[in-house]
């Protein structure tokens, strides 16, 4: 980032922590939207340039998360421990930061680079179980309020050229899978204007960086929640007019194009990542060909590590020492590129096997309570998610792991068991609306006086976004 920038981009930190401190004098809650406000719209406007303020550890990200979970600890921490709907959840949380702790402190002894910054492996899936508590406690009809926000990572790909921003193309990738999770379902609901913003944004950034995985990140999430949103046979009955629309559209431009002879470089917003498909196939020693062959001896060298500590890893902040194709490549402050490895490698096979369950768990409940939308919704958003981690660092980074874990920490939280079998309902009220989980097989949608029923398209929109 130049210099003009980066000064643009403190000033308007500056005014944000400001006005944070004034409301939180001032009025708590207002503080909290605030707060969460400077944590996540910087960060899909900025990517990395913004997750990386402050001095290691200590991140402004990670600080006003944890304001924005501070400030509200009087509403979720009672229940933090007994919210039966985030009992898996709350002891993979608890484990991994445990582990954490050794891993942390095993690499400042053994000097590896930047160790510090390991502490997101376990800090991560607190701030989603703590922000998981908080969300249950809240009606979906403030969170409705809160959709502008998934406009945001499209805006964000648009600045990455005029302020010369050099970021992973996986971040905003996956802020867009995420977007175009919602932006599904609220096209499903008639709403069209997210999809279409964020298919504008996926395709900027196709353009931009060239790269396979942002791309097919975005279309595994629209996909995966249009496939499970259509399990209800009225929604099925509906074409999705403007996805087909656009995919023909698509499909037409590339046949034309690709009939006048000229080379696949001149294709509009998708040249670059032809021409790289292409060298992945034609070009042996390129680096498009080596990328996939590069991750694959990564993940072979972070398990060979791993037999050598089972239990604890290898420990936060180790470098990945790879020889490929005979050369020994300076990866020192590179990791495996897979969050699923990347656990087993840092924190172990039991710390890795725990996290692994967890996501594969959270898939099959959003996909069991699919008949409602909030299930669909946020099975499209962890299938997104899902695809970065697999091919990248998406729980395990700052500018990635934060929404990765909250995303996966809501839909976990809002797919649950019902809270009437343990006692607490009568408590807390107003998180029981429009939540779906599963029990024996069935789902069930809770209602109570005031919320919005299933029959209101405009309800189940708020119930959907309540999570975001």
């Amino acid at each position: 980032m130049h210099d003009h920038s980066e000064m643009l981009l403190l000033a308007v930190l500056f005014v944000v922590c400001l006005v944070g401190v004034i409301l939180l004098a001032a009025c708590i809650r207002g503080a909290v939207c605030w707060l969460w406000a400077a944590a996540l719209v910087p960060l899909f406007l900025f990517g990395r340039a913004y997750a990386t303020v402050g001095v290691s550890p200590v991140y402004l990200l990670d600080l006003f998360t944890g304001l924005a979970l501070v400030v509200t600890v009087r509403v979720w921490g009672p229940r933090a421990f007994r919210e039966p709907r985030l009992r898996g959840f709350r002891a993979v949380a608890v484990l991994l930061a445990i582990v954490t702790v050794q891993a942390v402190c095993r690499g400042i002894s053994a000097d590896y680079p930047d160790p510090l910054k390991g502490i997101v492996l376990g800090l991560y899936p607190l701030f989603g179980w703590f922000a998981a508590t908080w969300l249950l406690t809240r009606s979906p009809e403030e969170f409705h309020h809160w959709r502008w926000i998934l406009f945001v990572p499209t805006v964000g790909t648009f600045l990455k050229v005029p302020l010369h921003l050099v970021t992973t193309a996986a971040a905003p990738g996956l802020y867009l899978a995420i977007a175009g999770a919602f932006g599904m379902h609220l096209h499903r609901q008639g709403d069209s204007r997210l999809l279409t913003w964020t298919l504008v944004g996926t395709a900027m950034l196709t353009a931009v960086a060239s790269k396979r995985g942002p791309l097919l990140a975005v279309v595994v999430a629209i996909l995966a929640t249009a496939v499970a949103g259509r399990s209800n046979r009225r929604s099925a009955a509906r074409l999705p007019v403007l996805s087909w629309a656009l995919a023909v559209m698509g499909v037409a431009a590339v046949i034309g194009f690709s009939t006048t002879g000229r080379h696949p470089a001149d294709l509009p917003v998708v040249g670059g990542l032809a021409t790289r498909l292409e060298a992945a196939t034609q070009n042996p020693d390129s680096e498009a060909a080596h990328n996939i062959g590069l991750r694959f001896a990564m993940w072979r060298k972070a398990f060979e590590a791993a037999r050598e500590n089972p239990l604890f890893g290898g420990g936060a902040g180790r470098p990945i020492d790879v020889v490929f194709e005979g050369v020994q490549l300076d990866v020192s402050r590179s990791g495996p590129h897979n969050s699923f490895v990347g656990y087993i490698y840092y924190l172990g096979w039991p710390a890795g096997i725990a996290f692994t369950l967890l996501v594969v768990v959270t898939l099959l409940r959003t996909w069991r309570a699919r008949s409602h939308p909030a299930g669909s919704v946020w099975f499209g958003a962890i299938m997104g998610v899902c695809v970065t981690a697999f091919t990248n660092v998406a729980f395990e980074t700052t500018f990635i792991g934060l929404p990765s874990w909250l995303v996966l920490g809501c839909a976990f939280a809002l797919v649950g068991v019902p809270p009437q079998s343990h006692g607490i309902a009568a408590s807390c009220p107003r998180q029981e609306a429009n939540h779906s989980w599963t029990s024996g097989g069935r789902h069930r949608i809770a209602q109570v006086p005031g919320t919005a029923t299933r029959a209101d398209e405009r309800g189940t929109q708020k119930s959907a976004l309540s999570g975001t």
